[in-house]
């Protein structure tokens, strides 16, 4: 019977769409990474290869959510618009806003 096959590969694919992939904070530090690391800097202590673009990865520097979402979103000086977009916008904002790099 055709049925029996199915069921398995239904319950496999449950599974594995529940398991593994990445989490949240992953793929935000993937996007600050490939995003922002050029000029705000790698590590919470590591000088920013930018000399005006703050090390948003310092405890002391941090933004509000708010704040990064608009700079992505509008752009800042020096900063280009538009650099991220959809839900990754609001993900990233989040991230950097809690401290939980």
């Amino acid at each position: 019977m055709v049925r029996a096959p199915v069921i398995p590969l239904a319950l496999a694919l449950l599974v594995a769409c529940g398991c593994g992939g990445e989490s949240a904070a992953h793929h935000a530090r993937y996007l600050y990474m490939q995003k922002c690391a050029a000029c705000h800097g790698v590590s919470a202590d590591a000088k920013t290869p930018v000399t005006n673009a703050q090390n948003l990865l310092d405890p002391a520097n941090r933004p509000q959510l708010e704040q990064v979402r608009r700079a992505i979103i509008d752009g800042r000086p020096g900063m280009p618009k538009g650099l991220l977009g959809g839900s990754d916008v609001d993900q990233i904002a989040a991230w950097l806003s809690t401290g939980k790099p």
